[in-house]
């Protein structure tokens, strides 16, 4: 953890699109995206935007004739083995066909616009996907993965369930589609902030993308891409977590999301709080195609098309205009980032088939030196702020095989490495504060085999190995006023592995699912290396849809890199560290009312040892930090924290099974941490209740409407040190949080109203779509917290910092 993040770590944050919001605990010394309440674009910008807005939302819909193609595959959801003569129906048109000996089908003459699709096949329960947009531009992609289910009794009809559960997580489980992603109102097609209106899913502020889940912080959490893992998925991120500004995903690559906020299988390690899964569509298998899109914060271009006549392959590439947009708002900053994504599919047999997956960005982050006219805002801004550039990849291949009898084999290798540039320099001196350059790698070989044993049972394992290394220059000078009683300074080059094995049984008796399994994961470069996980779940299917859950277990978490890299006198300091460890119940009850509307309630618990605090300060906890831009864990640690999150959800959904969809989530929680005093006291992520309602109506085929209401109550707050804050202050444009009174206070409530309308167009062979999303609509003053400033209109010291203001912003999409 950096020692300036101690010394002080608020500052403003950033303007649209990237809302601002508070800085809490202990933090990074420098937010890039300084918040700015009340930012607005330039005069003129909002009016010229608005009116061409509405004289495209204006344009009618071109005359009929226009038709769709609908393809895809029936599976065994178990086995994933091809369905032959699956019969394949588009709803509510009622077109159908048969799907092939390899599964496939292919539909034409759909009517564009959102439909539903659903397989039956005999000896196997409906599968149904809603919210699959038909596009005149290429075929729409649907797998619909069948369960088998007893044979049907005659003259009995069985409805589809559209929230089958998976079976080897039967609780803390939700999948997302394309469209969903979407379509969420102020997400502007994000996953992390389309994820927020789940239960038990919270941000930290507006303007980054940490996913703090059941009051566990940033850095508990696991990143997957099509099986792939992948360090990080956001542009500047948070070393030692995976925080960030904006989405480094990008959503035309999406086809769903599946994502657990707790009590995950054995075959994920690693991860203390969720793992995200994300699969992309596969590209066009007729001709080439492409997706021109400007978003609110970066333009981009999409191609996809056939590789051969047993292939397909997907490439995007963005580039983003925030630093144009900072210019006119006449901010010191000027964020820019390029990202690029590609995805490729071979199929050589039936049973075969060859996936390549690449993700990438470039982070580039400008300081504008203030002019003399500029006001002490400017000025605190600029002083405050660190550079912050970085370099991220991800290069990764699998190879799953399916065989005969039911069988699944997958292998996968992958390579990511990231590379990390920190500095702050003293405006007034030029002395350096702080240099951290970092590179970060992780070559990664995982298989693992899957099979029926015996009727009702079935049988997975598998392996990892993993070997981690940092290359880390760090430097950071100990300020008047902080706790670091002399400066850091440190070169190391590390390089360990990570080695696990996994195995879990799934076993179907009667109502009961039952799922056993165990872990065994390592870090070499720890004194005590090694580590178990045992983990159960449970589904009882009581009757009339109702499912009683249960899910426990231990789940361990290695240390981060950079803090496996920190030297005093030569000698790594922190290897005595053990891996990070909770243990986790979760039970609950799911009713599924009828096959679109579902409701679910839920209570967990987890309990945290071994957890990182300074050694310099052991009152701090590692865990309360990372909410903030910069670097977290350089510096010598001691395994004496403690932590505990408890709480209750209640969520319910409504799928889009006519016009009206719904979700509705509600969460009451506690999220604490202690010091090496083990006393336990509210986190940096402690909000009591969070309540998330999103609906959305769809109007005809061309518009759809919808609305998010979130309300918050206060998130716990670590109040200043006046008296140290003004010794840092004059060189760092930085405060010091009282370490001494850790959560000692609350925000206020936080409301936040947003919109979204979207119109859409079908041409021939071509389609278009444009969005209008309003942030804030009650252009409420949220207050997420205070930040030190020696700003004379500010005589107390403590300038209030204000959650993103009404903020419309528009974007669109040309398909082609």
């Amino acid at each position: 953890m950096n020692s300036v993040f101690r010394q002080g770590r608020d500052r403003p944050g950033p303007p649209p699109p990237f809302p601002p919001g508070p800085v809490q605990g202990r933090g990074n010394p420098g937010n890039p995206f300084p918040a700015t309440p009340g930012a607005t674009p330039p005069p003129g910008t909002a009016w010229v935007g608005g009116v061409l807005l509405a004289l495209i939302l204006g344009l009618p819909m071109p005359g009929g004739g226009q038709t769709a193609v609908v393809t895809g595959r029936v599976v065994d959801a178990e086995t994933r083995a091809p369905l032959s003569g699956a019969l394949v129906r588009v709803l509510p048109q009622g077109l159908e066909v048969l799907s092939d000996d390899q599964g496939r089908f292919r539909i034409e003459g759909v009517i564009p616009g959102l439909v539903a699709v659903q397989a039956s096949f005999l000896g196997y329960a409906p599968a149904r996907e809603t919210d699959v947009m038909a596009r005149t531009s290429r075929p729409t992609f649907v797998e619909l993965a069948l369960v088998p289910a007893p044979l049907e009794v005659e003259g009995l009809t069985v409805q589809a369930d559209l929230f089958r559960p998976r079976e080897d997580a039967p609780t803390s489980t939700q999948r997302l589609t394309e469209v969903e992603i979407r379509r969420t109102p102020g997400a502007i097609g994000d996953i992390s902030r389309t994820l927020l209106s789940l239960p038990g899913v919270l941000s930290g502020v507006d303007n980054r993308n940490d996913l703090l889940v059941r009051g566990g912080g940033p850095s508990e959490n696991a990143y997957y891409l099509d099986g792939i893992r992948i360090p990080q998925i956001n542009h500047f991120a948070t070393q030692g977590t995976a925080g960030g500004a904006l989405a480094l995903v990008n959503a035309d690559f999406i086809q769903d999301v599946t994502f657990f906020t707790g009590g995950f299988p054995a075959r994920f390690g690693d991860a203390l709080s969720s793992v995200l899964l994300i699969e992309t569509r596969p590209g066009n298998s007729d001709q080439t195609a492409g997706d021109l899109t400007l978003g609110a914060s970066e333009a981009g271009l999409t191609l996809d098309g056939p590789l051969g006549r047993k292939g397909d392959w997907l490439f995007s590439l963005r580039r983003s205009y925030l630093q144009f947009l900072f210019q006119a708002l006449n901010l010191p900053i000027r964020p820019d980032y390029w990202d690029a994504q590609l995805s490729a599919n071979f199929e050589p047999t039936p049973g075969d088939r060859f996936t390549l997956t690449a993700i990438g960005a470039i982070d580039e982050f400008g300081i504008v030196p203030p002019d003399p006219e500029d006001d002490y805002a400017y000025r605190e801004v600029f002083r405050s702020v660190l550079r912050n550039d970085q370099r991220a990849f991800t290069l990764g291949g699998s190879w799953r095989r399916l065989t005969g009898r039911g069988s699944v084999w997958r292998a996968r290798l992958s390579y990511s490495r990231t590379d990390y540039r920190f500095r702050d320099d003293d405006e007034n001196s030029g002395l350096e504060l702080l240099r951290n350059r970092s590179v970060e790698t992780d070559l990664r070989l995982e298989g693992e085999g899957e099979a029926s044993v015996a009727p009702g049972s079935r049988l997975a394992a598998g392996f990892e190995m993993v070997r981690s290394g940092i290359e880390a220059r760090v430097y950071q000078r100990a300020l008047p006023g902080g706790a670091l009683p002399r400066d850091i300074r440190y070169a190391s080059e590390v390089a360990f592995w990570k080695p696990a094995l996994w195995g879990q049984v799934l076993l179907h008796r009667g109502p009961v699912h039952a799922t056993l399994g165990l872990r065994w994961e390592g870090v070499s470069i720890l004194d005590e290396p090694w580590s178990l996980s045992p983990r159960l779940a449970l589904r009882y299917s009581a009757g009339q849809g109702v499912d009683l859950t249960f899910a426990g277990g231990w789940f361990h978490q290695a240390p981060s890199r950079l803090a496996l890299s920190v030297k005093e006198d030569g000698r790594r300091v922190n290897a005595a560290l053990p891996q990070l460890r909770n243990r986790q119940v979760v039970a609950g009850a799911d009713w599924r009312v009828n096959p679109g509307l579902r409701v679910r309630l839920e209570g967990f618990f987890k309990d945290y040892d071994r957890m990182p605090v300074l050694a310099s300060d052991p009152r701090i906890n590692l865990a309360n930090l990372g909410d903030d831009y910069g670097f977290v864990g350089a510096e010598p640690l001691l395994p004496l924290g403690r932590g505990r999150a408890k709480g209750a959800e209640l969520f319910a959904q409504q799928k889009l099974t006519s016009s009206l969809y719904f979700l509705g989530a509600y969460t009451l929680s506690w999220s604490e941490f202690s010091g090496a005093d083990g006393v336990l006291r509210p986190s940096a992520w402690d909000r009591r209740h969070a309540l998330d309602l999103t609906a959305g109506y769809r109007v005809g085929e061309a518009w759809e409407i919808g609305t998010k209401l979130r309300a918050l109550s206060g998130v716990a707050v670590t109040p200043w040190d006046l008296e140290a804050s003004a010794r840092t202050y004059p060189l760092s444009g930085r405060g010091v949080k009282d370490w001494g009174r850790v959560g000692a206070l609350r925000s206020p409530a936080y409301v936040r109203w947003d919109v979204r309308v979207e119109r859409m167009w079908f041409f021939r062979r071509w389609n278009a779509v444009v969005y209008l999303d309003l942030q804030n609509v009650l252009n409420r003053p949220n207050v997420v917290g205070w930040r030190y400033t020696e700003d004379p209109a500010y005589p107390d010291r403590l300038r209030p910092i204000q959650s993103v203001a009404f903020l419309p912003t528009f974007g669109f999409s040309v398909e082609f």
